[in-house]
């Protein structure tokens, strides 16, 4: 467990990578661009879930439960992947044609959209070595995809290519670190491939079919806000509420670290040893917990200096929608436990419920606040959702939890 903590705290660290890469888009592009790539990588990011459909997560538990299956998993689920990827790659493209009318908007979102492709790919190969506990090589693969990432993206800026070249350099980088990855699990997995098998893929399909549209529905509460904001607002408040997602995004990489080592453990401690599982879910969520609030009140207090920093003086009209996503993180990283923790009891349908209603709340808000209070409305429905979200988890697997004090 400490071993595995250790390798996923340098895969979470390396989200410090993107950080810089958006920190340098946007010194670089200046808010109205920077609001143009933040609404196209909130649009890609929308669909990503599309190409995976929980196959990610289904893979992981199960090859945790049966590693045998391990490689025959990775070719059947990058087989499944060539029809998701296509079709919601179709999808992106025709919804971006009927929310923007800037020709470069659209271009950045369909570039941007490729990249998600072979960045989901990558992310099959993750879900099997997770799976495995493999975390050292997980975190070769994440660590390299980051830097790749921002070594070309900023090589693009630094030559001056602007949104598009941007675009293109997440394409290419993507495509780089796709083959990188590829390589290392020869070593371990027997490599790449793709296997048909109609029995296999409906079986992976049922299973993943409710976690997907729980992760759809996720994906999308998630970033929604700054679509409506880019439709509803313009391309200046867009970016500015950029800056401050995604620097609060950054922080909430820390409780991945601690979700991706439960998940697998959590798996087989369920059906294995169930006093086990409820200590280990209750520690979990607990060191999350406490993990927010000190963080949380940490950038609260810095807010504008901490932006102002980062991504230049005229980026400071974020610091207030930033600081009120710092009152919800405390919620956010509980919600990334109480999921580990849902996932290892089988209750799919659970997160999907959770997940919809969610983003009924958000949306709903989003809808009346946006157009009176722009990017601090963006930022309350967000913390808004995240507690409906927690209470419904809370209520909904602290039975099974509860359970295994008999």
């Amino acid at each position: 467990m400490l071993r595995n903590m250790a390798f996923a705290s340098i895969s979470a660290a390396s989200a410090a990578l993107l950080l810089i890469l958006f920190v340098v888009a946007g010194r670089t592009l200046g808010d109205v661009e920077f609001g143009k790539f933040s609404f196209a990588l909130a649009l890609g990011t929308i669909f990503e879930t599309l190409m995976d459909f929980g196959l990610h997560q289904v893979t992981i538990r199960a090859v945790a439960r049966d590693r045998t299956q391990a490689t025959a998993l990775l070719h059947h689920t990058l087989a499944i992947k060539l029809i998701w990827g296509a079709a919601a790659l179709a999808a992106l493209a025709a919804t971006a044609t009927a929310l923007r009318p800037e020709w470069d908007v659209r271009l950045a979102c369909y570039l941007l959209g490729g990249s998600l492709v072979l960045r989901s790919y990558m992310l099959t190969i993750r879900g099997v070595l997770q799976g495995l506990e493999r975390f050292g090589w997980d975190s070769i693969v994440v660590a390299a995809d980051r830097a790749i990432l921002l070594a070309f993206g900023a090589a693009a800026l630094a030559a001056g290519a602007g949104l598009q070249g941007l675009a293109l350099a997440f394409v290419v980088a993507r495509a780089t670190a796709l083959a990188l990855a590829a390589w290392l699990t020869q070593a371990e997995l027997g490599g790449v491939g793709f296997r048909y098998d109609r029995d296999i893929w409906r079986e992976l399909h049922t299973t993943a079919l409710p976690l997907g549209f729980f992760l759809v529905v996720l994906n999308l509460y998630s970033y929604v806000d700054g679509v409506m904001l880019g439709v509803m607002r313009g391309n200046v408040e867009t970016g500015y509420y950029a800056a401050a997602y995604r620097t609060y995004e950054g922080m909430s990489y820390l409780p991945s670290i601690i979700a991706a080592v439960l998940t697998p453990r959590l798996a087989d401690l369920f059906v294995r040893d169930r006093r086990e599982h409820r200590r280990l879910a209750l520690g979990g969520f607990g060191a999350a917990i406490g993990l927010a609030v000190l963080v949380g009140g940490l950038a609260y207090t810095l807010a504008t200096p901490l932006l102002a920093l980062l991504f230049g003086g005229e980026f400071r009209a974020a610091a207030e929608p930033f600081r009120i996503l710092c009152i919800g993180l405390p919620l956010v990283f509980g919600i990334w436990i109480l999921h580990a923790i849902t996932m290892s009891v089988n209750r799919e349908r659970l997160l999907a419920q959770t997940a919809v209603v969610g983003l009924a709340v958000n949306v709903g808000l989003n809808l009346y606040v946006i157009p009176r209070m722009g990017a601090d409305g963006a930022a309350l429905a967000t913390v808004v959702g995240e507690l409906v979200s927690m209470t419904m988890l809370i209520a909904g697997v602290g039975g099974e939890v509860r359970a295994a004090r008999a």
